[in-house]
């Protein structure tokens, strides 16, 4: 057999493991982002009252408030929020050491292509953009204002001055810190595990653009946060609720 022979079919191996192995990180996403497995469900109201404050309450403390006759102002919006997790099994304390963790890097993926409407054709875009842009936002902030911590602390350690260790903090976080769309290969990526790890934390948007059906909070593995709301608004009221469980007052 000729050696040009050989290399054309070396090469034609190559691709077809590498096409495997990006259908395989593409298929397994779907699992990745619907998990199958039982595990104990935590339920939230959050309520957003006329004036755009939000109230948090668990399952068990709404049904107390409205047995005694209490009921929100005229005008506020409730979201039913589930939590679910797989790591401990505890969503609140999985969610607390999924944020709270230190990382290398981690990256916000905002959502499908799609929300690229939201800044030029906004009456396109299926959803509402301002809800999508502040729940965005609201867990952008967040995100990079708990991993920032960490530099800000070895920085004052290290002996430099609280101004020189914010600012320090803020440049390691920048560079760290990636927002992207969702696209195929977003989607292999956090397939295979490459996105949303011990390392790399990443915290994934899905709204009713992206065909989420049930507003819910999801860390199926540690480093991966999925966030879905069946409206926009219910992602800025899951944003609110993750800062709310996570003892921070950021809005």
């Amino acid at each position: 057999m000729k050696k040009s022979s050989i290399y054309a079919i070396i090469i034609l191996v190559i691709l077809i493991a590498s096409f495997g192995y990006l259908a395989y990180g593409y298929e397994n996403f779907s699992k990745v982002v619907n998990p199958k497995k039982n595990t104990f469900v935590k339920q939230y109201i959050v309520i957003q009252y006329p004036n755009a404050s939000f109230l948090v309450l668990s399952g068990v403390e709404y049904v107390n408030l409205t047995i005694r006759g209490w009921k929100p102002p005229e005008g506020s919006k409730a979201y039913l929020i589930n939590l679910r997790s797989y790591v401990t099994g505890i969503p609140e304390v999985d969610l607390n050491i999924t944020f709270k963790s230190k990382y290398d890097k981690f990256t916000i993926i905002v959502g499908s292509p799609e929300v690229r409407k939201c800044s030029s054709r906004p009456q396109e875009f299926y959803g509402n953009c301002e809800d999508r842009t502040l729940a965005v936002t609201e867990i952008t902030v967040m995100t990079s204002y708990l991993f920032k911590r960490y530099y800000y602390w070895k920085a004052i350690k290290e002996g430099m001055s609280e101004s020189s260790a914010r600012e320090y903090a803020y440049k390691e976080t920048m560079k760290r810190k990636t927002v992207k769309y969702l696209s195929f290969l977003a989607k292999v990526q956090l397939g295979l595990g490459k996105l949303g790890n011990r390392k790399h934390l990443c915290v994934l948007i899905l709204g009713p653009a992206e065909g989420a059906e049930k507003s819910e909070i999801i860390i199926p593995r540690p480093g991966l946060v999925i966030i879905k709301g069946k409206s926009d608004g219910a992602l800025r009221a899951e944003a609110v609720l993750i800062e709310h469980i996570l003892g921070l007052e950021l809005s």
